[in-house]
């Protein structure tokens, strides 16, 4: 019998997120008919003991370690999750001679200093459903990885990268999603995945997505989500988030999916969350996503002033929010807007201003990072890696593995405290911060979500934190949708 390929679900923050791309890459393998095996560390009190156990049973050929983050993206916190994968790679070092392979999405943002950070010895970036099971076959094989694409491997001393190919996702074979315990993950309340697209074409300074999954979207037929919907459906999980970097990007894709799912028998039974960007968005879209069971939606709007989105390369205006305000209050649809403070040419005024009119739109929900984290492959990477910004970057003298921010000058020593105070106590915003502040959604961790989770509250993270904190009722989230009763 060959030996099998080991995939271990590394991500075990509280409360856990189901492991999507790891369960797409092990069907990869199945489909190739290659024998897999996954360790769900989440669901292990002790992560050493189960992985002894289950390499000393397997004795794996391949063990895959996935890569979530790299960090918790918080410039108040700057928590890496590195040593963390360091020492896994370690240990799984210690007891077999298997092939140690990173990869996931925080992987493929930082390939090279992720594998030279945790010691591992190769990992693939980007999609993985066609160059896993090529490895995999290569090894059984003898033969050499080094054509392959969408790798990173150690060479000598140095680290070598393939070329990039991104997958047909029409070409795929159907997500059965039964190899990883969904249903025990929406019953501790974890938040189940499914994706209707990849790839992000948007030109924003910051967001490692393009890096990650490609700057060509790259559609799902609706048929394929409605299916792979209807597996988990029948396993016993209802409630879903979107994993695209924007469900409304294409538009017609996004309207297309919900009337799929709208006249399948699975329009009552579910429930589900999504990202979206400001524009495209209109009455139809709201609509359409409503009926087919959109619980809420959370808007990367980032900023509410026009000097400062053209900074951040976003392709949006105020004016265009202003709209998209207009149709979420007619809708009724239940959402937030995430913003973004700090970037290249911030100042306490265009702070001010994004504060101010997300209170004159009557903005229910707004979530507020201070501090842009600076991830290379980015426009802002790029002009970092120049020596453009000058000031601005913490931490200095950063070491290869420590998160890396940028926090406009112009904001004063203590920019979060500004934004503290700009923000006046007014409870329709949350700020990412330390996990135990009050206020926070830095969901790391986070023991008061964890304990709502346990209370029975379900839904995006978001949303229960919104449902579980004292508000003013003008500003309480408006429209939600009856179907998150289900959800707890």
């Amino acid at each position: 019998m060959p030996r099998r390929v080991l995939l271990v679900n590394s991500n075990t923050l509280r409360p856990p997120v189901a492991p999507i791309g790891l369960e797409y890459a092990a069907e990869s393998l199945v489909s190739a008919g290659l024998p897999v095996r996954i360790l769900d560390l989440v669901f292990q009190e002790d992560w050493r003991a189960a992985l002894k156990k289950t390499i000393g049973e397997e004795d794996p050929l391949v063990v895959g370690l996935t890569v979530r983050n790299t960090d918790d993206c918080s410039f108040a916190t700057r928590r890496s999750f590195l040593p963390w994968i360091r020492d896994l790679v370690q240990e799984v070092r210690h007891i077999t001679d298997a092939l140690i392979l990173l990869g996931g999405v925080g992987f493929s943002v930082m390939q090279k200093m992720v594998l030279r950070a945790t010691g591992a010895d190769a990992g693939i970036f980007g999609d993985s459903e066609e160059t896993l099971p090529a490895v995999v076959k290569c090894l059984f094989g003898g033969e050499d990885i080094a054509p392959l694409p969408n790798l990173v491997y150690r060479r000598g001393e140095g680290l070598v990268r393939t070329h990039r190919m991104d997958a047909g996702l029409e070409h795929l074979p159907p997500h059965r999603r039964n190899l990883v315990d969904n249903r025990r993950y929406q019953e501790v309340g974890a938040q189940v995945g499914i994706e209707t697209k990849r790839g992000c074409p948007n030109q924003c300074i910051f967001c490692a997505d393009p890096v990650a999954k490609g700057s060509t979207v790259r559609l799902r037929p609706p048929t394929a989500v409605v299916e792979e919907l209807s597996s988990l459906l029948a396993q016993g999980v209802s409630w879903f988030h979107t994993c695209d970097s924007e469900f409304n990007i294409p538009l017609g894709h996004a309207k297309d999916v919900c009337r799929a799912i709208s006249s399948s028998a699975l329009r009552d039974r579910l429930s589900w969350y999504a990202y979206c960007a400001p524009v495209p968005f209109d009455h139809e879209l709201a609509t359409l996503m409503k009926r087919a069971g959109c619980a809420g939606i959370n808007f990367g709007v980032d900023s509410l002033c026009d000097e400062q989105l053209g900074r951040l390369g976003r392709d949006h205006t105020v004016a265009d929010v202003e709209k998209l305000a207009s149709i979420l209050t007619g809708s009724g649809l239940n959402y937030m807007f995430d913003l973004l403070v700090g970037g290249p040419g911030e100042t306490p005024d265009t702070v001010n201003r994004t504060l101010e009119t997300a209170r004159r739109l009557g903005v229910p929900l707004a979530g507020i990072a201070a501090g842009v984290r600076v991830y290379p492959g980015t426009a802002l990477g790029r002009t970092v890696a120049r020596g453009s910004l000058g000031e601005g970057l913490h931490p200095e003298g950063k070491a290869d593995d420590d998160p890396l921010f940028y926090m406009s000058p112009a904001l004063g020593s203590d920019a979060l405290q500004l934004v503290h105070d700009l923000i006046a106590d007014d409870p329709r915003f949350l700020f990412l911060a330390a996990p135990s502040d009050e206020g926070s959604y830095n969901y790391a961790d986070d023991d008061s979500l964890c304990r709502a989770i346990e209370d029975g509250a379900r839904g995006a993270y978001w949303d229960i934190i919104n449902r579980n904190r004292p508000a003013s009722p003008s500003i309480r989230t408006t429209g939600q949708s009856n179907r998150t009763g289900a959800e707890g």
